[in-house]
Parts: structure tokens; C-alpha cells; sequence
């Protein structure tokens, strides 16, 4: 089995603008005989997956889509450049597809030239029918666009979009995928992702 969903530590970098992961010692061994940490963070922290309703006002929110959509067979592809394209998706894939890019060796500060999917791959994957997609790093949408035209197609079109897997130890291939949000009704939920 290969974890590859971010660790959530005060390490953990942020989409510029969003709040930093915060954790804390609220109860302690030595004072209260019990270890208890609080944590603040946003629903997009890490490893996590876009509800329709963080770009659409009238989108499902995270508890209102089904488990079953977030696990299943899935295709690994490796993409070397700064945009994924229409001509690195294969044609033949997986309905849930996760692209593995140089963004999994940048997790230590942010980097706003991070590898994308570009709209035109994005309506690729919309006529091949897929059912969710995954990028390693905080964002699928290109930094600094002025419109979040790629989060838009994929979810007026019913496609999860799960951001921040950190995929360093997964090869290009076929995996079973399991992708469990936290029960939340909000914008998004962090995710537990693994590949086997």
C-alpha cells in the first residue's frame, strides 16, 4: 500500500492567501494526565478534495457526495512538463485519474510555477467520462488565473478533483484507489489517499 496523502504538520505549506495549519498541545501528560492537541485548519489543507460548492454557489457540498465515488481503479500518469495537455492523457486510463509531476518534490515552500492541468486536457478527461481527478500539489488550476475555468468544467460536469497527493513513491500504472473526506458539509474535506 502506498500513502500518499500529505503529512499534516506545522511543516505543511499553504495556497497563497490560506490560512497556515496550526496544532497546538491543549492538554499535556505532565499537566492533565491525558495528551490532547487542537488543530486549525482550512478544509483545503493537504492532502484534500474540492466540493463543487467551493466554486459553485449551488454545488453539492463534501458530505453530499457519495464514498463509493472516491475509490476504484485507478491510472497513475507521469507528466514532465509545466502543463499537463491533452497529449500526455492516454488512451486508454482508469475513470479516476491521478497525475504525478515534478509538484511532488516542491512540498517544501510554495512554488507558483507549479505543473497544471491545462483546460484543454481537462475537456479531454471530460469526454473520456472520468470520475474523479488528482493532482500532487495545492491547486489543478493554473496559479494566478483569472477565472477557475478547469475546477468549473470538471465539476459542472460531476468530477472529483482531489489536490495535494504527494505521489513520490508511485510509478506511472494501474492501482486500486481509496479516498476517504471527512465527514464534513462544507467546501471541500481533508482526504486519507492510498494507492495499492
Amino acid at each position: 500500500m502506498i500513502d500518499i496523502s500529505l503529512p499534516l504538520s506545522r511543516q505543511l505549506i499553504s495556497y497563497p492567501g490560506d490560512a497556515k495549519y496550526e496544532e497546538y498541545e491543549y492538554f499535556t501528560h505532565e499537566k492533565d494526565h491525558v495528551h490532547i492537541m487542537r488543530v486549525i485548519m482550512e478544509t483545503h489543507s493537504g492532502t484534500h478534495f474540492d466540493a463543487p460548492y467551493h466554486m459553485l454557489a449551488d454545488g453539492k457540498k463534501a458530505n453530499e457526495i457519495p464514498l463509493e465515488d472516491f475509490m476504484g481503479k485507478a491510472t497513475v500518469i507521469e507528466v514532465n512538463a509545466p502543463a499537463i495537455l491533452p497529449e500526455h492523457i492516454p488512451s486508454q486510463h482508469e475513470k479516476i485519474v491521478l497525475f504525478k509531476t515534478p509538484n511532488t518534490d516542491h512540498y517544501d515552500s510554495f512554488k507558483n510555477d507549479f505543473t497544471y492541468l491545462s483546460l484543454e486536457a481537462a475537456k479531454k478527461l471530460v469526454e473520456r467520462k472520468v470520475k474523479l481527478v488528482g493532482i500532487d500539489y495545492l491547486s489543478i488550476e493554473k496559479f494566478g488565473s483569472s477565472h477557475p475555468a478547469v475546477h468549473k468544467l470538471l465539476m459542472n460536469n460531476g468530477i472529483i478533483i482531489v489536490e495535494g497527493l504527494y505521489m513520490k513513491n508511485a510509478k506511472a500504472g494501474t492501482y486500486e484507489f481509496i479516498c476517504l473526506p471527512l465527514n464534513m458539509s462544507q467546501d471541500g474535506a481533508p482526504c486519507r489517499a492510498v494507492l495499492r
